[in-house]
């Protein structure tokens, strides 16, 4: 038996791994004190925030160290735990730009992966590998964000151990508290939380641009069997006959597939499911092999879900200010549940009577390839699904003048050089490239389900999309960026976040080696960045 390339690298990580995942399950075990003290502290175990903690402790002098404190029970956040395990990427004249930290992640396995694998590479990475550098809080949440008296620099956290209940399905306290020092701090999560808890401003989903702050949809992502991708391939529309699902191998050999934007127009089953009173919608999907025959599906967009509402924080100071909320809107504990439930109810649609499969499976069966799909069930019977949400979209923090370091012409009109292009500004202060299509999941039920732009050209990332004049010691490459919400929808992706990770692991070391805040930073400071980033492989230059 000839092995694939993946299927070595898989099994290599595990041996490699044996003893480093004893660790990544009870993880950093804290002394009885409850007191810890570390150099940087990143909030987010996300790609950007993996990507933040390797550069951090890479660059950092050998007394100085870092902390991860990571919400879910491991690495990758949306992209492991999450189950989207399909990259969104774009390449650019043939090659992909991205490089950097998400360059070795990407050659290890592919556009498509094993989120267990893949999780157990990040560990290694951000972690292992650097002998005591970077210590890990999984499953804690922070309960509260401590700024000095001109509430200008964090100068602490309290952090609590989380978990979901089995029954109700809302993640809860379950542990006593941690107080954390530090010098510099780094907001790599999807849920904007710790830059919401510093008070920092922030403008909530599209509020920038569009009515209201509704965010982009969520997704949560689940797992399936029996899908059949030669049937899937083989399906031409019946008015236009052109293909409309696409199955591919990757370099490995595994399958991917992506597809049905079209189908879910015109097919009966689907556009009844869609136009029914919920909040969930069908759309073209993209899939992916977790294992030979096992697939993670993203299909479901679930709307008016605000992913900064956790039910942990009803009733108390750390509920989001009501400039951040819409009263109809869903917490990420709620969608996560009423999604659930939505797995399994029966069929409803008077206009075809007789079915008694739960609903949202038959609407699934309709798509080709699809027609002997199954939820993968755990021993429990339930639907296996993402440990969380995969958020698009919560909030993005403001400059001082009320706008934001990389506005959306900055990414529309890029220019294919330094000199030309609405980002050209941007070039001297750049810590990377974002590209992606401009990629928009609907915000309510009855927006189109998506629209898609395609800037000619990557955009440069200033430096400055990364900081927040309100906080000096606060570095955000997760979703509270500076990018306006329609650049968001381009910068969104695992890729380009990447990419922000490594930039504010770098400028995290360079301003604790230098007793500076981020924010404090000079034109000289960010250049010594852009060295380090270059000489570790990131790409700067169009």
């Amino acid at each position: 038996m000839i092995l694939s390339r993946k299927t070595i690298i898989i099994s290599f990580i595990i041996v490699l791994l044996a003893g480093a995942l004893l660790v990544n399950s009870g993880a950093f075990q804290p002394s009885q004190a409850d007191h810890t003290d570390h150099t940087v502290v990143i909030y987010g175990g996300s790609f950007a925030g993996a990507a933040a903690a390797y550069q951090a402790a890479t660059h950092l002098p050998p007394d100085k160290d870092v902390l991860l404190i990571v919400p879910e029970s491991a690495l990758g956040s949306i992209g492991t735990v999450g189950g989207q395990n399909f990259f969104d990427i774009r390449n650019l004249r043939g090659e992909f730009p991205t490089r950097g930290s998400f360059a070795r992640w990407f050659d290890a396995f592919g556009q498509g992966y094993n989120t267990e694998a893949m999780a157990d590479l990040l560990y290694k990475d951000a972690v292992a590998t650097h002998q005591g550098k970077v210590q890990v809080l999984f499953r804690h949440e922070i309960e509260e964000v401590h700024l000095d008296r001109k509430k200008s620099k964090i100068t602490g956290l309290t952090v609590r151990p989380v978990e979901r209940n089995k029954e109700t399905r809302t993640m809860q306290w379950a542990g006593e508290p941690l107080r954390i020092s530090g010098e510099i701090f780094v907001d790599a999560s999807d849920t904007a939380r710790l830059a919401r808890l510093a008070r920092i401003p922030l403008s909530p989903g599209r509020a920038d641009w569009g009515p209201g702050v509704q965010k982009q949809a969520a997704t949560l992502m689940l797992q399936v069997s029996g899908v059949d991708p030669d049937a899937a391939n083989a399906y031409r529309n019946p008015e236009t006959g052109k293909p409309e699902f696409f199955y591919f191998k990757d370099a490995d050999g595994s399958l991917l597939g992506w597809g049905g934007k079209d189908f879910t127009q015109y097919d009966p089953v689907v556009t009844a499911y869609n136009s029914a009173g919920h909040r969930f919608t069908l759309k073209g999907y993209n899939i992916a092999e977790q294992t030979p025959g096992t697939w993670w599906l993203n299909i479901l967009l679930i709307h008016e879900v605000n992913g900064m509402m956790q039910d942990l924080d009803r009733g108390t100071s750390r509920w989001p200010a009501a400039e951040l909320t819409d009263p109809g809107q869903w917490s990420a504990d709620e969608a996560y549940r009423f999604a659930l439930a939505e797995l399994e109810k029966p069929y409803l649609l008077a206009s075809l009577p007789g079915l008694e499969r739960p609903r949202l499976l038959e609407a699934l069966r309709s798509f080709p390839g699809f027609e002997n799909l199954e939820f993968v069930r755990d021993e429990a019977g339930r639907p296996v699904v993402g440990e969380v949400l995969y958020l698009r979209e919560t909030a993005h923090s403001l400059q001082s003048y009320g706008g934001f370091a990389l506005p959306a012409k900055a990414v529309r009109h890029a220019g294919d050089g330094p000199d030309n292009g609405a980002d050209a500004q941007l070039y001297d202060t750049r810590v990377g490239l974002g590209l992606y299509y401009i990629d928009i999941n609907a915000y309510q039920k009855g927006d189109p389900v998506q629209t898609l732009e395609t800037p000619p050209n990557p955009h440069y990332i200033p430096y400055a999309a990364l900081t927040t004049p309100a906080v000096e010691n606060l570095l955000l490459p997760g979703y509270a960026q500076s990018t306006s919400s329609e650049a968001w929808a381009s910068m969104r992706v695992i890729p380009n976040l990447t990419v922000c990770g490594d930039a504010a692991g770098v400028a995290a070391a360079c301003s604790a080696a230098n007793n500076k805040s981020p924010a404090a930073l000079t034109i000289e400071d960010v250049r010594e960045i852009q060295k380090r980033l270059e000489a570790a492989g990131a790409r700067l230059d169009k």
